[in-house]
C-alpha cells in the first residue's frame, strides 16, 4: 500500500511540475501603435497574451493558432481601436478573423480570447470564427461593420460576454451553420444594426441570456432555411426586446423586416422564457411584425415552427399584437404570458 501511495504521489507531482511549466513558459507580448498586431500574433506561442495598448491600429488580424489571448485596452474611442488598413491578413475586409486562411482555406482553432477591442468600418465583419473550439470574445465594441460586427460559422462552443455592436449592415450579432452550436451569448447589446440585432440562423443547441436588443429591423432571430440540423434547444431567456422599429426592405432573396421582437421562424423545441418584448412595431410593410412571433419558414426553404415553449414572458405596446402564431406547427405551448393582445386570441394570461 505505501508503495501504490507514492506512486500516486509522484503522478500527482508530475501533474502539477507540468502544469507549472506550461504557465511559465506563456507570455505576454506588448504591442504599442506604430506597430504590427499581426506581426506579435505571428510570434506567439500556444498560451501567449498579445497585450495592445491603447492607439488606432489599421489593419485586419488572422489567428490561426490555439490558445491566444489577443487583449485590448478597453472598447472606447480612447482604448484600442481597430480599422480597415492596406493589409490582407483577414481578407482585407474583416477586423479579427479566428480560423481561416489567407487564401480561405478554414483552420481549426481552439480556445482563442478576444477582449477589449473597439473595431470599426470592416466591409464584411468586425470580428469573426470559421469552424472554430471555445472561442471567447469578451467587453467588445463593434460598430459600423457592412455585414455584421460580430459572428462565428460553422463553430462550436463560442462566448459573446458584455459586447456592444451598433450599426452593422446586416445583424449585430450572428451564430449560423452550427448544428452543435452550443453558443453561449450573454449580456450584450444590439442596437441600431441593419435586419438583426442576433441573427441566431441554422444553429442549435445554445442559449441567450440577459442581452438587449434596441431599434433594430428585427431584435433576436432564429431562423431555419432549411440547412441540415434545424434550429433547436436554443433557450431565449430574460433579454430586454425594445423598440425594434427600423424597416430594412427585402435583400439576398429575404423578405422586407420591420418591427419584430423576437421571431422563432421554422424553429422547433425551443424556449422563450421571461423575455422583456416592448414597443416593436413595423415602419411600412414587414414579412412578420410584432412582439413575440411564431411562424413556418417554409417560404424561404425551413419547415413549421413547431414544439416551442413561450411562456412568463412580458410583452407590451407590440404592433399588431405582443404574440403572434400563424396555427400551422404542432406541439408549440404559450402560458402565463403578461401580455395584452395576441393572434389568435389567448395566447396572453
Amino acid at each position: 500500500m505505501r508503495t501504490v501511495r507514492w506512486i500516486v504521489v509522484g503522478v500527482a507531482m508530475a501533474v502539477c511540475l507540468a502544469a507549472v511549466s506550461a504557465s511559465a513558459s506563456a507570455k505576454t507580448i506588448i504591442v504599442t501603435p506604430g506597430h504590427s498586431i499581426q506581426h506579435a500574433v505571428d510570434a506567439a506561442n500556444r498560451g501567449d497574451t498579445i497585450s495592445v495598448r491603447p492607439g488606432v491600429y489599421h489593419g485586419g488580424v488572422a489567428i490561426k493558432k490555439n490558445k491566444l489571448t489577443l487583449r485590448g485596452a478597453g472598447d472606447s474611442r480612447r482604448g484600442t481601436v481597430i480599422k480597415p488598413g492596406s493589409n490582407r491578413f483577414c481578407h482585407g475586409t474583416s477586423g479579427i478573423c479566428i480560423g481561416r486562411n489567407s487564401n480561405g482555406r478554414p483552420v481549426t482553432v481552439a480556445r482563442t480570447r478576444v477582449k477589449g477591442f473597439r473595431i470599426q468600418g470592416f466591409r464584411d465583419f468586425g470580428a469573426v470564427a470559421f469552424g472554430a473550439s471555445r472561442t471567447t470574445f469578451r467587453n467588445n465594441t463593434f460598430i459600423r461593420d457592412d455585414e455584421y460586427g460580430v459572428a462565428a460559422f460553422s463553430s462550436r462552443g463560442t462566448k459573446f460576454f458584455d459586447n456592444v455592436a451598433i450599426k452593422g449592415q446586416v445583424a449585430g450579432f450572428y451564430v449560423g451553420d452550427s448544428p452543435h452550436a452550443k453558443a453561449v451569448l450573454r449580456d450584450n447589446v444590439a442596437k441600431q444594426n441593419g435586419e438583426f440585432g442576433f441573427f441566431l440562423r441554422d444553429s442549435s443547441h445554445a442559449r441567450a441570456v440577459h442581452n438587449k436588443a434596441v431599434r433594430n429591423c428585427l431584435g433576436m432571430g432564429l431562423i431555419n432555411t432549411g440547412s441540415p440540423g434545424g434550429v433547436h434547444d436554443w433557450a431565449i431567456k430574460r433579454n430586454h426586446v425594445l423598440r425594434n422599429v427600423r424597416r430594412c426592405p427585402d435583400s439576398g432573396g429575404g423578405p422586407p423586416i420591420s418591427g419584430t421582437g423576437i421571431a422563432l421562424a421554422g424553429a422547433t423545441h425551443n424556449t422563450v422564457r421571461e423575455n422583456v418584448v416592448n414597443g416593436n412595431h413595423p415602419k411600412g410593410a414587414g414579412a412578420f411584425p410584432g412582439g413575440i412571433v411564431v411562424f413556418s419558414s417554409a417560404p424561404f426553404g425551413g419547415g413549421n415552427a413547431a414544439h416551442n415553449r413561450v411562456v412568463r414572458n412580458r410583452a407590451h405596446h407590440n404592433q399588431p399584437a405582443d404574440i403572434l402564431w400563424d396555427g400551422k406547427g404542432k406541439g408549440n405551448e404559450f402560458k402565463r404570458n403578461h401580455c395584452g393582445a395576441s393572434q389568435p386570441g389567448g395566447l396572453c394570461s
